[in-house]
């Protein structure tokens, strides 16, 4: 292998991942441009992106992120088994070769123990060529060979070896940027492809509001009716987000909801009942005035299901003294 066979192969590398991160990213833009489309033609609101981000995150952000840390696992394994494997001398003519281990294998469920591995595995990379430096410097003393004959070795092996470590170096490098190019695709895709199922939920299914409304300093209550229709098991859970003054006046606040039952299990076309309670505390809710919100559902889809959420907490009846003056 020479040096121009690794140039090229540097400039076709670099040019397949332009080539593959353009298409991505067209994809990507493709998707954009439908989801303002549907703002544009009121399907869907101005604040479409940061309303839907925090439950796409929640029941997305884990996967994405064990796959980032895969990529970057055998992005590590392989720089520690490539340097290892250059810094590696020949073996004499008639020794025994010594096996090399694989790299550790990246756990998910436990990253700081695979780091943990992954330098106990270069430790020992490591000592491997070191005992081959060694040897080197035995044979000097023994008389065996000189320096200049070692230093001499040293040098071709150099020249014999770099093109390949460039080429494999290069390799690793745009496996690299190719994975997390891959991933930050599906992910955007996946982020724009719910948004838009979102519009075409609006579409089929009228807005579902929900009141609570009562004396200020009472609890307002209030149900829901749920069917599964997703044909399999199904856990409804639930998020809340800010809610405010439907004027604008005010900071906003995340109301203390209470929900019976927690989380509700539903099997294929079983119908369910959520029963759904707040305390109109006369110090966080201003008397006589709506404030507004979102209450989601998430189960059996990635596009959680959005309950207009509205309170209101209405004056105390005053009570008038009893026939005194």
């Amino acid at each position: 292998m020479t040096p121009e066979m690794n140039s090229t192969d540097w400039s076709t590398s670099y040019s397949q991942y332009l080539a593959r991160s353009a298409a991505l990213s067209a994809r990507t833009l493709n998707l954009y441009q439908l989801a303002l489309e549907r703002v544009s033609q009121g399907k869907l609101p101005p604040t479409i992106f940061q309303d839907h981000f925090p439950a796409f995150a929640v029941a997305h952000g884990p996967d994405f992120a064990n796959r980032f840390a895969e990529v970057g696992s055998r992005f590590l394994s392989g720089l520690v088994r490539l340097g290892s494997s250059f810094s590696q001398q020949p073996s004499e003519a008639g020794a025994a070769t010594e096996r090399e281990s694989a790299p550790p294998q990246f756990d998910a469920s436990n990253p700081a123990r695979w780091y943990e591995q992954l330098a106990e595995y270069a430790g020992r990379l490591n000592a491997r060529a070191v005992k081959s430096y060694r040897a080197q410097l035995d044979r000097v003393a023994a008389g065996e060979a000189t320096p200049s004959e070692v230093q001499q070795q040293t040098a071709e092996q150099m020249a014999q070896q770099l093109p390949g470590y460039m080429q494999l170096t290069t390799q690793l490098y745009f496996d690299l940027l190719n994975g997390l190019n891959d991933i930050r695709s599906a992910y955007e895709e996946t982020y724009f492809h719910g948004l838009l199922a979102r519009a075409e939920s609006d579409d089929r299914d009228a807005t579902v509001a929900l009141t609570l409304a009562g004396p200020a300093g009472t609890t307002a209550a209030a149900s829901l009716s749920i069917t599964n229709t997703t044909g399999q098991q199904t856990r409804i859970g639930h998020r809340i987000v800010d809610v405010r003054r439907e004027d604008g006046a005010g900071p906003s606040l995340v109301p203390t909801i209470a929900f019976v039952p927690e989380t509700l299990e539903l099997g294929p076309d079983e119908e369910g009942t959520l029963t759904i309670s707040l305390h109109l505390d006369p110090e966080q809710y201003d008397s006589d005035a709506l404030y507004t919100g979102a209450l989601y559902l998430t189960g059996g889809s990635d596009v959680p299901l959005e309950v207009e959420l509205r309170i209101l907490a209405t004056p105390v009846a005053s009570k008038r003294s009893s026939g005194q003056d």
